[in-house]
């Protein structure tokens, strides 16, 4: 059957999804049978044509593209890597195998050694005789072309690495020369360590001499100091040649020693031939090592993304000729910081993401804004702030970036790898992390598939109810109750912009040179066109659906407390306009009196906090909390002594605050009871109010006064501080709620007694 050309390569639609097949390349399909479908079929023709298959398990057409695009990118990287093994040995697997088979050797014997038991002289004599007659062999070896010598050490290195060679190819000659070589100079090299004579001070000595006196130079084969011109490393482009450089030289590097790892070939480009590779591979150092010492610190060497190193430059003089242009610049209170992010502070280079994520928070935490790259006040109160507001979005901010992108240092992130995170980020439930079914507990990648798979259920459901007869309302009704609710517009920015945020400290601190996070930044265009294709749930005021509320046992049964917070933070919100946190912080000693009129005062002190200077307010109450008995919830809890209107209240763990644990309450007894819209929550009460305030045509002023809004002019905000309580109430009655159906929880006179003994700890008999 012909292909769907309207799909991407590779993707079929079957009636049960989408399915991901590819041909496999007859170099795998003639390995063995392990590719056939009868592994005991020993006939099977190389022409048989087989093939990958997968279900992709998804019925979205875009998600089911991103994946078959991902499977085809995986695929081209085993059949290429197949395709390797039976080409020709290409120069840079050649020089890999080379030095890869020294730094084996010279590990073994250094192994070797640090474990062994003392030994005697004469047989420390015989391991030198035993090396002198290896040397003698080898020479032999070279003098007569004998290739042989090599061929084991040569299959033991490549089987190390994956490698497979083919000892008829032409380039095995000439690999076994080499090896030959290397085997030879590894051999004079154990003499030598045998004997003790290294060619450096090792390296704990050096870090020590470094440390207690910085302008001493250490004895090295090779000087670490390389003019470079500072462009050429910070582009990603080639370098420019040597002759097409300016005369003017960058600052050379400190005096450090450089331990330049193996090449690997597929970060770096290798030298094109096996001459070339003796001329840069002689100024290592120490083969095997892949750090570079800096100012006394052991630095792992980087290959940061698409960066190529200068000519004539190893990796690790590059790092340091990059270090030396652009040295850390930290503007911040280091002690202040926990240890794990003061170790990161210390690296030159070679922060790992997980690091450089909670160094965010943790700077955050202090109090630091965003602009590291200049010295800045702290401001403890916004960072006490802040970390009681952003624990959720630090757990899901070090649980999922690393998680996707590595462990690893950031400079070696791919920016793809980063977009391709950011595409996942999408398929998030909305309420990760809260209720069972969406619990992170083996990773966010697990909780995407299982969201995925549910995805996938419910619509082969609905396909089935379709092709059953079911109504189009029917279908509607159970895509609407059973939807997976995937992650808002607000939502996904507010905690991918935490990467771009990682990345900028980074980069101002001058932590790294690539940023792989500058595609974390949306501009105000670009959140306009993407909320443009979601469903608006903004916050509306209450309409009728109040008196549904009202209607709901809490507000028409006798309470078990007659200072219940449940009934009465909602009806001082929605007639005064409060915020949720200001309404369960009141006490009674909040009310007064003037001019004969009840007032509440929504103050900042050492147990309340209001959100802005503006929220502290002096607002008169309103007829109706009067009406419902609000002067003896007072007149009670004052008699009680205590400093809040509900003083059974307790602290959300996290943000430290009355509404943390009371938003959970209120949001469980409006679900459980029927009362439960999108869209209408607590702070919703509030908006009902500044809409009545600027219904009835009044004084912006006095709204914004009542509403804790901020003045708009200086007359405003200079001069309307005497304002007194008459004009606000006669404001305020304006605010029509019809109460008539909410029982009043002090009409009998036995409540007050309740509430008294359940204070004490009584329950009332009979």
């Amino acid at each position: 059957m012909p292909r769907n050309r309207s799909l991407p390569p590779h993707l079929e639609i079957r009636k049960t999804g989408y399915y991901w097949r590819r041909r496999l390349p007859r170099s795998l399909r003639d390995r063995g049978g392990a590719f056939r479908s009868d592994p005991d079929e020993t006939n099977c023709t190389p022409s048989t044509k087989s093939f990958l298959c997968f279900s992709l398990r998804i019925h979205v057409l875009r998600d089911a593209k991103i994946l078959a695009r991902r499977l085809t990118e995986m695929s081209d990287l085993v059949f290429a890597a197949d395709a390797e093994t039976t080409m020709a040995i290409a120069p840079e697997t050649q020089i890999w195998m080379l030095e890869s088979l020294a730094r084996f050797e010279i590990e073994a014997f250094e192994r070797e050694r640090a474990v062994a038991s003392p030994r005697s002289p004469e047989a420390a004599a015989l391991g030198l005789r035993r090396e002198e007659a290896l040397q003698d062999t080898l020479r032999q070896a070279l003098w007569l072309g004998d290739r042989e010598v090599a061929r084991q050490p040569l299959r033991h290195v490549a089987a190390q690495l994956g490698i497979e060679i083919d000892d008829p190819e032409e380039d095995w000659a000439a690999l076994a020369y080499e090896a030959t070589k290397v085997l030879l100079d590894v051999s004079q090299e154990r003499a030598r360590r045998q004997q003790g004579i290294y060619d450096q001070p090792s390296v704990f000595f050096r870090r020590a001499i470094c440390t207690n006196e910085q302008d001493s130079v250490l004895p090295q084969r090779i000087s670490a100091t390389t003019s470079v011109a500072p462009a050429t490393l910070a582009s990603a482009t080639a370098p420019v040649p040597v002759s097409a450089r300016p005369a003017e030289t960058a600052p050379t590097t400190p005096s450090a020693t450089v331990n330049v790892p193996m090449p690997r070939p597929a970060e770096h480009t290798a030298p094109a031939t096996m001459a070339q590779a003796e001329a840069t591979t002689v100024s290592d150092e120490v083969i095997g090592t892949d750090t570079v010492t800096y100012e006394g610190m052991e630095l792992p060497i980087l290959f940061p993304f698409g960066v190529k190193f200068p000519a004539g430059m190893t990796s690790g003089q590059a790092q340091l000729a990059r270090i030396s242009m652009r040295p850390p610049n930290i503007h911040v209170a280091v002690d202040k910081l926990p240890e794990a992010s003061q170790r990161a502070l210390t690296k030159a280079r070679g922060i790992t993401l997980p690091e450089a994520i909670n160094l965010l928070f943790d700077l955050k935490n202090l109090g630091y804004q965003n602009d590291f790259a200049r010295p800045q006040k702290r401001d403890s109160t916004a960072g006490e702030k802040f970390e009681k507001e952003n624990v959720s979005k630090r757990r899901l901010a070090t649980g999922y970036w690393p998680e996707e992108l590595g462990h690893g240092p950031v400079e070696e992130i791919d920016p793809e790898a980063v977009n391709d995170a950011l595409e996942r980020f999408w398929r998030l439930p909305v309420y990760h992390g809260k209720f069972a079914p969406f619990l992170p507990t083996d990773g966010y990648q697990d909780l995407i598939e299982r969201c995925d798979e549910m995805a996938a259920t419910l619509q082969a459901k609905l396909d089935r109810m379709k092709a059953d007869g079911a109504t189009d309302e029917e279908i509607d009704r159970t895509r609407k109750e059973e939807q997976i609710g995937r992650f808002k517009v607000d939502t996904y920015l507010k905690h991918a912009r935490v990467l771009g945020a990682v990345g900028q400290m980074l980069m101002d601190m001058q932590l790294i040179d690539v940023n792989p996070f500058a595609l974390c930044v949306w501009t105000n265009k670009e959140v306009k066109k993407m909320r443009g294709r979601e469903e608006i749930k903004a916050r509306v005021a209450w309409d009728d659906r109040l008196y549904d509320l009202f209607r709901s046992p809490i507000f028409e049964e006798e309470l078990e407390d007659v200072g219940e917070p449940l009934f009465w933070a909602p009806l001082i919100s929605v007639h005064q306009g409060l915020r949720e946190e200001e309404c369960l912080q009141l006490g009674p000693d909040d009310f007064g009196r003037e001019d004969g009129i009840l007032y509440m005062n929504v103050t900042n002190s050492v147990i309340n906090a209001t959100k802005t200077e503006s929220s502290q307010r002096r607002v008169p109450v309103h007829p109706n909390l009067i009406a419902l008995g609000i002067e003896e919830l007072i007149a009670l809890r004052k008699k009680q002594g205590k400093v809040r209107l509900f003083p059974h209240l307790t602290r959300g763990k996290w943000k430290g605050t009355l509404s943390e644990n009371f938003s959970k309450k209120f949001n469980y007894y409006r679900r459980t009871n029927k009362v439960y819209w999108a869209g209408l929550d607590f702070h919703a009460f509030r908006t009902t109010v500044n809409n009545f305030l600027m219904s009835d045509n009044g004084s912006d002023a006095i709204r914004r006064r009542i509403m804790g809004h901020a003045p708009l002019d200086e007359g405003e905000k200079s001069y309307a501080q005497s304002l007194r309580i008459t004009p606000l109430a006669d404001r305020l009655a304006s605010v029509l709620i019809d109460i008539s159906m909410i029982r009043r929880p002090f009409d009998k006179p036995s409540a007050v007694v309740k509430a008294q003994a359940k204070d004490k700890g009584l329950r009332l008999v009979g």
